[in-house]
């Protein structure tokens, strides 16, 4: 049973269900509740491929921001000791 993606209007026989949506936060196509959705592997895997990069680049920039924030208060306690 052929149906079109949701996401590109190519035929498919793919179907992705409604828990798979929430864990990759498909949230734009949850106007319609259904038990499953008609997406294609390319759309979906161009999807979850994005949404790993973003929660990469977030979980990279948190360990920056802690390396630096680490720095930071390292070169304040040299300050400080210099002064006392």
């Amino acid at each position: 049973m052929e149906k079109t993606c949701e996401l590109c209007k190519k035929e498919t026989k793919e179907k992705v269900s409604y828990l798979e949506l929430e864990t990759w936060e498909f949230d734009f196509l949850k106007k319609e509740k259904k038990d499953f959705y008609s997406i294609c592997f390319e759309c979906f895997d161009k999807h979850t491929n994005s949404f790993i990069d973003k929660e990469m680049d977030l979980e990279l920039r948190k360990k920056r921001a802690l390396l630096v924030n680490r720095e930071i208060q390292e070169e304040i306690e040299a300050i400080l000791e210099i002064e006392s």
